[in-house]
């Protein structure tokens, strides 16, 4: 489940083929017994004592599915343990320190459970997440109890932001979209389906606006051989107009890119900004190009620690990475708004050693789970739609 991204009735199918194959001699768990494992080392992630004696980092977000009800999610890793300079965070190196369903959120209360978090870690000196206004502003009043912690936003989503301003209001761009959009509705039901453009994503489109740009440089390199494509020159010949955009559009992405390869694994430090100077090279002239490096040049300075000897951490490309993990241990179950599988988020970080499983199962029996699930969780979505439809049975 946790190291080969199957599901829970594909893990116990696999385990019975060993088996019965006589590859492995052991009395198979059922899927339903899988999960209360998964689950039990997820509620002892949450509620073991945690080391204190050391500052914490802390990246936090929501996850949301349907219904009223999200999850403010806090992963956490001491400060001393980022391996800054080597690699960019991974799951094994967080903890989960809180997970606590709003089904309304808003500064008030995102404070309010930032406060509760410090029993687990202490105060924390430095945490990331998007620029996400409850959040930012509960961070912000936090910060007013707390004001050795530091606050960092996600660089992602803040050149994401970047490059939304710079395009998101230019008739070029938003020409370039819609005949894309255009195009793939022309070729959706025919036999050059393969042709399709890549969708923009209905949230966050600039999160991965690469994907647009990299299929349009690809047919551009097939309009311009020296006997072009047909069936490119038939659909997209348009692209032939967005030579010169799509080269600006290209080194203005390149430019956020940059940035956020770099503090991804280097952090926020001293020498960021002459990192980041010699990583870009030239930039260019055109205004939009320079606006955007110079906002990116004012992150850094913004954000940096002001002792020389310090990191930090910018990026919660990890946090967002264990929500889909979480999405995809659920499969259908997300549809049935928030169970108890988001305990699983307890399972999937920190070190994954037959020592560690076998104290937390030891330490946690099913009665535990249960209770945290209906205390903290309540009924799921699933229970409400079988009691609605329970009345249909009579």
């Amino acid at each position: 489940m946790l190291n080969a991204g199957s599901s829970l009735r594909g893990a116990a199918a696999a385990m019975t083929q060993f088996v019965r194959h006589e590859f492995a001699f052991f009395d198979v768990p059922s899927f339903s017994t899988i999960r209360s494992w998964l689950l039990r080392v997820g509620h002892y992630a949450l509620t073991r004592p945690l080391d204190r004696s050391t500052p914490w980092l802390w990246l936090v977000d929501h996850t949301i599915q349907i219904g009223v009800q999200k999850i403010l999610v806090i992963l956490g890793c001491p400060m001393n343990q980022v391996p800054f300079g080597q690699r960019a965070l991974q799951l094994a190196d967080l903890q989960l320190v809180a997970l606590a369903p709003m089904e309304k959120s808003n500064a008030a209360l995102v404070e309010a459970e930032l406060e509760q978090a410090v029993q687990r870690t202490g105060r924390p000196r430095l945490i990331v997440s998007d620029q996400g206004s409850d959040l930012k502003k509960g961070i912000r009043d936090f910060q007013g109890w707390y004001p050795r912690t530091a606050y960092v936003p996600d660089v992602a989503h803040y050149g994401a932001t970047l490059l939304e301003h710079a395009w998101d209001d230019q008739p070029r761009w938003q020409q370039f979209i819609k005949e894309l959009q255009n195009t793939s509705a022309k070729v959706r039901q025919t036999k050059s389906a393969y042709l399709l453009a890549p969708r923009m994503r209905a949230k966050a489109r600039f999160m991965n606006v690469h994907v647009q740009l990299r299929f349009a440089r690809r047919v551009l390199k097939l309009l311009q051989r020296a006997v072009p494509h047909p069936k490119a020159t038939e659909y997209y010949g348009w692209l032939k107009d967005y030579q010169e955009d799509l080269a600006v559009w290209e080194r203005e992405y390149g430019l956020v890119q940059t940035a956020i390869e770099l503090v991804r694994v280097q952090g926020l430090h001293a020498g960021t900004g002459p990192l980041l100077e010699e990583a870009w090279g030239e930039i260019g002239l055109r205004d939009s190009t320079v606006r955007i490096a110079e906002r990116l040049r004012a992150y850094v300075t913004t954000y940096q620690p002001t002792a020389k000897d310090e990191r930090f951490v910018a990026s919660t490309e990890i946090l967002e990475s264990s929500f889909g993990k979480l999405k995809r241990i659920e499969q259908q179950q997300s549809q049935d708004g928030m169970t108890g599988l988001v305990l699983v988020l307890g399972a999937m970080v920190g070190a994954c050693t037959d020592a560690n499983l076998k104290e937390a199962l030891d330490a946690t029996p099913q009665k535990k789970v249960d209770n945290w699930v209906g205390r903290v969780l309540g009924h799921s979505m699933q229970w409400f739609r079988r009691q609605f439809f329970g009345e249909t049975k009579t």
